[in-house]
């Protein structure tokens, strides 16, 4: 996976590598900490501030953007590499010692689909995180307490893995002591940032709350198909679709995310009160509970789908599990295909870019609905 992502990277071409907006943000940020500047404050970054460590190491070793880029890329690989073998121990003490090769293959393969976005943005931390609180939840015990802790790092980096933290409370009773480690780490970041930063902190939040209706999300493609946007423009440093309509889907986004993720929440108690509810039930509801966010959110980047690899396959075993594999396998080719393949088609409202994306979403929709309607597996008595 490693070789293949990198023999992928060198291919792209140059406005997806060096001219990339993301990659740049990266580097400036990284070098302006080795300069001494303290972010927010010295300058702006739209970034939670549990992203920075992952900027600094190319900074420090690289001499140019083209150095930094290789190194990043590289970086971000391994982070990947990690994840993916963090993924096969948990499928083998979930599911046995030969249950490891399909969830492997579903995160490998899933990750090379992904080539143009998997080692230029920095999600894979993210998946490394949530990767991590998997295979501790299945541990059990005094483990659980870093499952929080990593799932705290992860919320630092990007807020998502936050959402995380409700399957694993309902593990044991340690939901308490849980909490206490995640916001603590969390506080670790976001406080030194506050401390540090001020009111450049508190402008990153307000940055991406003014944020528009992203063309990539779930009621872009849906108002892209009825006709109903008027024009794409490029602002937040991403292509959002303008209109009446588009204000109105961006406007009802926090409602409609927040329904999901409760409707999804609820699903997943229910489960717990039925007693059907153990450790190998935290990667199917993370999954979901991520998904719903995804699904509701103004904002549908293509690198979100990273986050996904670690947790679906390893949420159902036998048929089920190869099933929902498949599905993620094809919503990541369908990313691939709109981004970048066909944007110029998507942005332009021209086939089969909005058809593409439309696609690639209601297989999301699709996934996202198999991981609350499958049967999962009734834990052992005594299991974590």
């Amino acid at each position: 996976m490693y070789a293949g992502l990198l023999a992928l990277f060198a291919r792209l071409p140059t406005d997806l590598r060096e001219g990339s907006n993301d990659l740049r943000i990266y580097r400036d940020t990284g070098e302006a900490v080795l300069r001494g500047e303290v972010p927010y404050r010295g300058f702006f970054l739209e970034y939670p501030p549990g992203s920075i460590p992952t900027f600094l190491p190319p900074a420090l070793l690289s001499d140019d953007r083209s150095g930094y880029i290789q190194l990043f890329a590289s970086e971000m690989a391994l982070v990947l590499v990690a994840a993916l073998v963090l993924t096969a121990l948990t499928a083998r003490r979930l599911r046995g010692a030969s249950a490891w090769p399909v969830p492997a293959f579903a995160f490998a393969s899933s990750a090379i689909l992904l080539y143009p976005v998997a080692v230029t943005r920095y999600d894979a931390v993210v998946a490394l995180t949530l990767a991590l609180a998997a295979l501790c939840a299945t541990l059990g015990g005094r483990y659980l307490l870093i499952a929080y802790a990593s799932l705290g790092f992860g919320a630092a980096a990007k807020l998502v893995p936050a959402l995380a933290t409700l399957p694993l409370a309902l593990l044991r009773h340690t939901a308490v002591r849980g909490y206490a480690v995640f916001f603590a780490v969390l506080a670790l970041f976001f406080g030194s940032a506050l401390l540090f930063g001020g009111g450049g902190f508190l402008e990153s939040f307000a940055y991406h709350a003014d944020r528009g209706l992203q063309v990539e999300s779930l009621a872009a493609s849906i108002l892209m198909m009825l006709g109903l946007v008027g024009g794409v423009a490029f602002e937040y440093g991403a292509f959002e679709v303008e209109g009446p309509m588009a204000d109105l889907a961006a406007s009802l986004s926090l409602p409609f995310t927040g329904a999901l993720v409760l409707f999804t929440a609820l699903a997943m108690y229910r489960e717990h009160r039925a007693g059907r509810f153990g450790a190998e039930a935290f990667p199917r509801y993370a999954a979901a509970l991520i998904l719903a966010f995804m699904l509701g959110s103004k904002v549908l980047s293509p690198q979100y789908m990273i986050w996904l690899l670690p947790l679906v396959p390893l949420s159902f075993g036998g048929l089920a599990g190869a099933g929902v594999s498949l599905v993620l396998l094809a919503a990541c080719l369908a990313t691939t295909q709109v981004f970048p393949t066909h944007y110029a088609d998507l942005l332009n409202a021209r086939y089969p870019g909005p058809e593409l994306l439309l696609g690639r979403n209601l297989l999301l929709v699709l996934l996202w609905g198999l991981l609350l309607l499958l049967p999962g597996k009734t834990p052992e008595k005594g299991a974590p």
